[in-house]
């Protein structure tokens, strides 16, 4: 049996197709970054770190100082703009503070880290970084 030009090109055509369709359809991961944000005394008091993999904010106090360490996580999505507030409150040499969730592939994240005198105090020393969710 022999198939004729127009059937071949037909069996061609829908071959490229369905080939282009299923490379379209496949989404490659994107990496994010990490972003540290230290705050600016003498000798950084503290940190705030955005980890991309758990979009996951640390926060930790580096100096016994009397200071906690305050950290916050902006970002703005299709959904709104989204403020995540993580506070080392034990002090330093202690367990550092952390809080997940999920936030869009390719998002771009703002840390902010400040230190505090108490639980209504003043920020001070802060800093920012930027990253990639």
């Amino acid at each position: 049996m022999n198939i004729s030009g127009t059937k071949t090109r037909r069996i061609a055509v829908v071959a490229s197709f369905a080939a282009a369709t299923m490379a379209l359809s496949t989404t490659v991961a994107m990496a994010g970054t990490d972003a540290t944000a230290y705050t600016d005394d003498a000798g950084w008091g503290g940190w705030a770190k955005f980890v991309s993999n758990g979009d996951r904010l640390d926060v930790c106090d580096t100096r016994a100082d009397g200071k906690r360490v305050h950290g916050e996580l902006l970002y703005t999505t299709s959904t709104g703009s989204y403020r995540r507030v993580v506070e080392d409150t034990d002090g330093a040499n202690n367990a550092c503070a952390s809080k997940g969730g999920d936030i869009p592939e390719g998002t771009s994240v703002t840390v902010r880290v400040c230190l505090k005198d108490g639980a209504a105090g003043a920020e001070q020393y802060c800093a920012t970084k930027r990253g990639t969710a």
